[in-house]
């Protein structure tokens, strides 16, 4: 590791908002990963949903959304948000109003190289997940550095999906030796007829947790579900999912139809008077870390209980 590397793993020094939402952008991607919920959808059905907006128009978006609740925690995700056109403009005029934490998978150069170009990185950091079956490592790799080179917090991760958990020790030490720490996710969904994570087996569990190094901790959580239905939870009140047609839900896994509370692009929005019981049986993509009080958040990611 080069003296002008930054450390293997990259604390988050964005500021703790009231407020935060999980914005899919637009349901476009560059990659088609089998394991990809969007994938397993249809890219061409959910693109029908895209309402896509110059960067003023959604400045505009987020300038009034700030009037409201103050500056808030935007995390951009779904597709590939360095496919949007005019991204890094985009992410410009928001973070007037907002700072960002955007998911990319890390495969677009000239993008990447642009948007690093023209983002205060006190504002924006990065979490590049790493597709094994269709990233260029050195590309990618390279990628991430520059982020980190240019003062963005940009972490790495890779998706514990059985298709692809045998090299995750080998890739994990190969971040490393470019002075990158790799993080794991869990991997919820359907692989070879069998429902994840409950499939996964004892070795694989044993196996998952000797790469991430811990038997206990964020990382590991999921990897034993546990229901959260009717707890109660400030999912639609301090914590919201924003599709990409703007409609706003409670959370990822209440966004079906009919279960909207409201359009971020609706002048009168606002989103709850105050939580309300979960009606989702397992909190998949972290939520609750935003979205539940804090000590519950704390007792899930490091006990894996829920007081």
């Amino acid at each position: 590791m080069t003296a002008e590397r930054p450390g293997l793993n990259m604390d988050s020094r964005l500021p703790r908002r009231q407020v935060v939402f999980a914005w899919d952008m637009h349901y476009a991607c560059n990659y088609r990963c089998p394991y990809c919920f969007y994938t397993v959808a249809g890219w061409e059905e959910l693109a029908k949903k895209c309402a896509y907006k110059s960067a003023a128009e959604w400045g505009e978006v987020w300038r009034r959304i700030a009037a409201k609740y103050g500056r808030c925690q935007l995390r951009i995700t779904a597709g590939e948000p360095f496919t949007y056109p005019e991204f890094a403009g985009v992410v410009a005029a928001v973070t007037d109003h907002h700072d960002v934490q955007i998911t990319t998978n890390g495969s677009l150069p000239g993008p990447i190289a642009d948007f690093a170009s023209r983002i205060d990185p006190s504002r924006a950091e990065l979490d590049c997940t790493f597709h094994p079956l269709v990233s260029d490592y050195r590309l990618f790799a390279d990628n991430v550095l520059l982020l980190r080179k240019k003062g963005f917090v940009a972490n790495v991760c890779y998706l514990a999906w059985p298709g692809q958990t045998k090299p995750m020790m080998d890739f994990k030490r190969r971040f490393a030796e470019d002075g990158i720490h790799m993080n794991l996710a869990v991997f919820w969904g359907r692989y070879q007829g069998r429902d994840y994570p409950q499939a996964y087996t004892a070795e694989e569990k044993a196996w998952i947790k000797s790469v991430i190094g811990q038997d206990c901790g964020p990382e590991t959580v999921g990897l034993e579900p546990i229901s959260v239905k009717g707890k109660l939870c400030r999912a639609g009140h301090t914590y919201a999912d924003i599709q990409a047609d703007g409609k706003v839900y409670r959370c990822g896994q209440l966004g079906r139809e009919g279960q909207s509370i409201g359009s971020i692009l609706d002048p009168a929005f606002a989103l709850q008077a105050a939580a309300q019981p979960c009606a989702a049986d397992y909190c998949r993509c972290k939520e609750y870390q935003s979205a539940w009080e804090p000590e519950d958040a704390r007792d899930l990611d490091h006990k894996g209980v829920v007081r």
